[in-house]
């Protein structure tokens, strides 16, 4: 995979300049900002490609933590606006970022932009809507300013992922909690059998080319989880398991955490929350509740563990969530 080099936002003494620097290609406008977002002005410098205007933008709304931006009319000329989440102004042009980050388009892979028609169908005693199949191309891609590299995930193989999933299932510090430390062959089982049930999908999730950990999501209304929560037809829910220790750490795994919750929320624009079912002794795990939009919903039993049932809405992820 190609490395993409960060944005760099450069702002002058008086804040009211801001200059932009990507390689050996450099930008300048001017910019006010308030409260209610920011807006840029008097643009100088060549026109973006939809790519670069994309990431741009990413790298303002995380840099600058503005909920808007706003381009004048000679800002507007430079970026890709054609998608209909931007809105005419008097002046210009402008977006929310609560609408920026569900632009499906921007992260996902092109074989997941339509949506599936809703087919009732029958898994044993549920009824629930036929859920689409997915195939192994990098589904999600995104450029994360916070750390310079580009994020991916990609359904789980066995050819790819068989040893490094045998290898993080039997560290101790996984098996406590996920109680799997099987063999290879048993594992590789597991991992088909997942890749082959349609409520299930499988991921492994790569910064720079470099596996991260696994994370196992799944429709919710067919799945153990679905008597005991309220999940909406659409929703789905994760298990997560960080599995390089290199990559765990507060900043990292929130990041993590919140890249698997987008690709949920675009993947299916109709999911209305996702779910999680840790154990509730989990502390590791249950600590990313002060820090991400997932909610402890209350304790519940499973058969085999006792567990905490997390929600995370989507108004609240896209309103409150810094990516």
């Amino acid at each position: 995979m190609k490395h993409l080099s960060p944005i760099e936002l450069t702002p002058s003494s008086d804040h009211q300049q801001l200059q932009i620097t990507l390689d050996r290609e450099h930008w300048q406008t001017k910019r006010q900002s308030s409260p209610a977002g920011e807006r840029l002005l008097e643009w100088e410098g060549p026109t973006l490609d939809p790519t670069t205007s994309q990431r741009l933008l990413d790298t303002l709304f995380h840099e600058l933590d503005t909920p808007r931006i706003e381009l004048g009319r000679n800002a507007c000329e430079a970026f890709d606006t054609h998608h209909p989440a931007w809105e005419h102004t008097a002046d210009g042009i402008a977006i929310e970022r609560v609408a920026f980050y569900q632009i499906r388009e921007h992260w996902l892979d092109p074989g997941l932009w339509p949506v599936m028609p809703e087919i009732s169908v029958r898994t044993d005693d549920v009824r629930h809507p036929r859920r689409p199949s997915v195939g192994d191309q990098i589904l999600y891609c995104r450029f994360a300013p916070s750390t310079g590299k580009t994020i991916t995930l990609r359904q789980a193989t066995v050819d790819q992922d068989g040893e490094r999933f045998h290898r993080w299932q039997n560290d101790p510090r996984v098996a406590r909690f996920w109680e799997y430390p099987w063999s290879r062959e048993r594992l590789d089982a597991m991992l088909e059998d997942r890749r082959a049930d349609p409520h299930s999908l499988p991921l492994i999730l790569e910064a720079d080319g470099e596996a991260v950990g696994y994370f196992e999501t799944y429709y919710v209304q067919e799945d153990r989880l679905g008597p005991y929560c309220k999940a909406g037809p659409f929703d789905q829910g994760m298990h997560v398991l960080i599995g390089e220790r290199r990559f765990l750490g507060e900043g990292l795994t929130n990041l993590w955490l919140n890249t698997v919750s987008h690709f949920l929320f675009l993947s299916e624009p109709r999911t209305r929350c996702l779910w999680g079912e840790p154990r509730s002794d989990n502390r590791a795990m249950l600590r990313y509740l002060r820090t991400t939009t997932w909610e402890n919903h209350g304790e519940f039993d499973f058969p085999h563990k006792r567990s905490a049932l997390l929600c995370n809405p989507r108004h609240r992820f896209f309103a409150d969530t810094r990516l």
